[in-house]
């Protein structure tokens, strides 16, 4: 069953050693705030939503959006030259981070069989470049919106007494006694009152008994 911290992993493993950023891509609260770490990628699951698919049973269509933040930087050139090579560099970790996530197997195939993600809905990004004394950068924002289905199984299992035995009563219409009056028949409000002109008449007229394997 896929969750949205399921998907989150997966794209931090998919992008490790995947673009410039190398063995620099992090999830969250160990992101290294030194610009000398520069560049690096943090990626959080920060929001989700779930789409009933109907009343009664818990099965749901799951959004959720996937953040991904990258900090580029350039050392001070003339002008605007760093910025323009620190939003270049940005630039290009976008095109390798959606390469490197979109259509990827390792993210959409369940190893136990089928899939875990149905759709990446939606793909947003932004970059902004600004300077930090002599040291031009640039931070790159994409949010990645990942459809998947959750069912009953992931939720509050229900208690369920399971089924041991099967018995199972024969009292055939034909043939029947017409006048007999048999106690305890098996299904009393099938049994014709006597005089009766057919059956079922009350009588056990045969039983079998089915244990089920647990």
């Amino acid at each position: 069953m896929t969750t949205s911290a399921d998907i989150r992993s997966l794209f931090v493993t998919a992008l490790k050693g995947a673009t410039n950023a190398g063995q620099s891509v992090y999830s969250p609260f160990d992101w290294p705030t030194s610009p000398s770490s520069y560049p690096l990628i943090l990626v959080h699951a920060r929001k989700e939503r779930k789409v009933s698919l109907g009343p009664n049973t818990p099965e749901f269509d799951v959004y959720t959006t996937v953040e991904i933040l990258v900090r580029t930087k350039s050392a001070a050139q003339v002008g605007d030259a760093g910025s323009a090579v620190a939003l270049a560099a940005a630039e290009t970790l976008k095109l390798q981070i959606e390469t490197a996530l979109i259509n990827n197997p390792a993210i959409w195939a369940d190893p136990a069989g089928g899939q875990r993600i149905e759709q990446f809905t939606s793909v947003d990004s932004e970059i902004n470049t600004h300077s930090e004394g002599d040291m031009p950068m640039a931070e790159l924002a994409i949010s990645i919106e990942v459809k998947f289905y959750q069912g009953p199984e992931l939720f509050f299992p229900i208690p369920v007494n399971p089924l041991q035995t099967v018995d199972i009563y024969v009292d055939t219409a034909q043939p029947f006694d017409p006048n007999g009056t048999y106690s305890n028949p098996p299904f009393p409000s099938a049994v014709n009152p006597a005089p009766r002109t057919s059956g079922p008449d009350g009588r056990n007229e045969g039983a079998l008994t089915i244990t089920l394997p647990q």
